[in-house]
């Protein structure tokens, strides 16, 4: 099953098409290093922290994303990985 939202998003100016981006960008590389460093955590048996125990990279997108909507791009990540675990739980592959 995959769960995907789809919406048209028309800019209506240049600068609205490199703000988009710009938005879209980060939003994409919040997502990447979140991703990476859990997967780090939970794959590499050296590093002694739990999926959860992730820096604050909230911190870091603030200027592009703004504070909400870096909190709510990290929310989705961690619905992903409790999906992740539940599954895993489950015994599905």
């Amino acid at each position: 099953m995959k769960r995907v939202n789809t919406f048209r998003v028309v800019p209506r100016s240049d600068a609205d098409v490199e703000c988009l981006r710009r938005v879209l960008d980060a939003s994409a590389s919040l997502w990447n290093q979140l991703n990476y460093e859990r997967r780090q955590n939970f794959t590499d048996p050296e590093i002694d922290k739990s999926v959860w125990e992730t820096e604050d990279y909230r911190k870091q997108y603030v200027g592009v994303l703004g504070s909400a909507m870096a909190q709510q791009v990290i929310r989705k990540n961690d619905q992903a990985w409790h999906s992740f675990f539940k599954r895993k739980e489950s015994g599905e592959k």
